[in-house]
């Protein structure tokens, strides 16, 4: 009996030094499920182009190759506000998009060099939603 305790014990400080840690649980994604989960994310982009939202501004990112990780978290932190400010139908699209580029943080690590999201220039709802499309093209 308390062999298993020790046992369990161990395993349960593993797991957690690993997620204190930042380890993935996860390997990366193969490049076609890449692809597929890049495409599912612009179709559910495509349906928020209809958004009438020229109240916030929203940080966008302008690195693209050598800082795609902090670029994609940028990304990802401005959806959330806007799912806040949105109808159920299109949150539902905005949960998706998180889902599906979530896979791509798994592996990667942040470069130091890289800008913070806010830092990043200010713009309205429709010129943020094209440079993350050309983002997600790039990827």
């Amino acid at each position: 009996m308390m062999c298993k305790v020790l046992i369990f014990g161990c395993i349960a400080a593993v797991i957690l030094m690993t997620t204190a840690y930042g380890a993935p649980f996860t390997t990366e994604l193969p490049p076609a499920q890449q692809e597929e989960l890049l495409r599912a994310s612009m179709r559910d982009l495509a349906q928020l182009k209809n958004i009438e939202n020229n109240f916030l501004d929203f940080y966008t990112p302008n690195d693209k190759q050598e800082c795609n990780r902090a670029t994609l978290e940028c990304y990802l932190t401005e959806l959330k506000v806007l799912k806040e400010d949105v109808e159920e139908e299109n949150q539902r699209h905005i949960i998706n998009i998180e889902k599906n580029l979530g896979y791509f943080k798994v592996g990667n690590s942040t470069n130091p060099t890289c800008k913070k999201c806010e830092s990043n220039e200010k713009k309205k709802f429709p010129e943020f939603l094209q440079e993350l499309n050309s983002f997600l093209q790039s990827m």
